[in-house]
Formats: structure tokens, sequence, C-alpha cells
């Protein structure tokens, strides 16, 4: 029992040492970019070794890949939870769904500037594409079919299909990350949140969004 007990515990260490060094993967790529990650600096960040370091990554390649990897899993996790709770109506999944990705921990800044970072390099680099394929198909066809279940089986509202609508939600999202980035003061998230809800609610009535009052705006530029 004690010898099990002891490889137990050496698995563990190997998995919070990962994870720390995956975690300060994150905040150089936050603060310095892409390029400004390097084996060295992430050991130097974490207090390891830089031989720890090489043991669980062999390269920086592949200690980027681990680092987007940990970001989808991330994001992935959340909107599945929240589509998965059965509970709730297609409507409230579906504002949840709206919160959850608009707002902290997933909408966090610094978790952002590494999400645009890796953005800008993907077109470039086919393997960064491949981790988020199947991950970004599967998300879109989750959202499709929480329309569906508002929809009550109609393929298309108001002269718009439902994968449209469901692409169309997702690309205002990504927008809404890229704005919260760039152009911080720009636009409230609860604003932000709303503002996918007065647009979906054009479609789907149940939704019943009214709209922010006058003055509950964010600041523009």
């Amino acid at each position: 029992m004690p010898a099990r007990n002891q490889t137990t515990s050496r698995s563990r260490q190997k998995q919070l040492t990962r994870q720390k060094l995956l975690d300060a993967t994150i905040e150089i790529i936050a603060d310095e970019g892409l390029s400004g990650v390097t084996l060295a600096k992430v050991a130097q960040r974490t207090g390891l070794s830089r031989g720890i370091c090489n043991f669980h990554f062999e390269t920086k390649e592949h200690l980027m890949h681990q680092a987007f990897r940990m970001l989808y899993r991330e994001h992935e996790c959340a909107w599945r939870k929240v589509l998965a709770d059965k509970n709730e109506s297609p409507e409230a999944r579906l504002t949840t769904f709206i919160r959850t990705l608009l707002l902290p921990p997933i909408a966090d800044h610094k978790k952002l500037s590494v999400w645009m970072a890796f953005w800008g390099v993907a077109p470039h680099r086919k393997t960064y594409l491949e981790i988020g394929e199947r991950i970004d198909r599967e998300y879109e066809q989750a959202v499709e079919g929480l329309l569906r279940e508002i929809s009550g089986g109609d393929e298309v509202v108001h002269g718009m299909t439902l994968h449209d609508i469901a692409i169309t939600l997702t690309c205002m999202i990504d927008g809404f990350w890229v704005n919260y980035l760039i152009s911080p003061k720009c636009l409230a998230p609860e604003n932000a949140v709303e503002s996918c809800r007065i647009y979906l609610s054009r479609f789907f009535p149940s939704l019943g969004c009214s709209g922010p009052s006058q003055g509950e705006w964010g600041p523009i530029g």
C-alpha cells in the first residue's frame, strides 16, 4: 500500500509541475507574445530547473502546443458543462452559455491575449489549426442544436437558417473578445452579453430581451 501511495504521489507531483510550467507559459505569452517564450524563461518564472522543463516538454514548440490545448480544453469544458444542464430550459442554457464565454474567467484579459497571439499565427501553423478544428465544429454544432430546441425543430427562422444564426453568434462572441483586448473601455462585458441576447431575440422572442435602458451602455471609444 505505501508503494502505491508513493506512485500516486509522484504522478500527482508530475501533473502539478506540468501545470505550473503551462501556467507560466500562458503568463509569458500574455506579457511578451509568442516570441517571448523560451524554455529558459519558463523555467526561471517557475523557479524550476531547465532540466525539469525539458523533461516535461522536449521543445518550445511542444510546450506551445500543450499551452494552446490547455486553453481549448478550458473553453470546451466550460461550454459543455453549461449545455449539458438539462435541468435548465434551452433559453436559460443559451443565456448562461453566452455569459460564460463573455465574462471571466473564460474572458479573462490575460487569456484573451494568449488566444489572440495563437490566432494571429494559426493560418501559418497547420498544427495550431488542427488543435481546434474538431472542437470548433462541435462547438458550433452544439449551439445550433440548442437553437433547434428553442425553435421547436424549425431549421429556418425569419429567413435565416439555424446554422447561420449559430455561426453569427459565435462570430459575435469572438469579435467581443477582440474588442475587450484592443479597446477594453469600449463596451462593458454585461452589455456585450445583452447585445448577443438582443440579436437572438429577433429570431426567438422567448428569450425576452428588451435591450438595455438609456444610460446602461458602457462608453464607446
